[in-house]
């Protein structure tokens, strides 16, 4: 799938979610901070840039109230095809290494 967007404009919406919802939740960094058991300076940098590791995202997002609806973002989609059931199963068979 061709997609537009670059992993800086993903950040960059990571970011902004962030602030945004923490700011509509009407609640200051430091109490965020605090919840998510992480140091302000790490909140405001993930806030600025996006960037941060993955449990510290979980971290925020749970803290947030949103971890939920970022698990079922990553959730693939339902296969809507035989052809797409059949592609599903042959991946999902055992497969061995080739004998030298």
């Amino acid at each position: 799938m061709i997609s537009l967007n670059t992993p800086s404009d993903a950040l960059d919406s990571l970011a902004h979610f962030i602030k945004v919802t923490r700011l509509r939740a009407n609640v200051p960094m430091r109490d965020l901070a605090e919840r998510s058991g992480i140091g302000i300076a790490t909140l405001a940098r993930v806030e600025k840039n996006g960037i941060c590791s993955t449990d510290t995202l979980a971290r925020i997002l749970a803290a947030l109230g949103t971890i939920d609806s970022f698990i079922e973002s990553l959730t693939p989609p339902e296969p809507t095809s035989i052809a797409e059931l059949r592609q599903v199963a042959r991946k999902n068979e055992r497969q061995r290494a080739r004998r030298v």
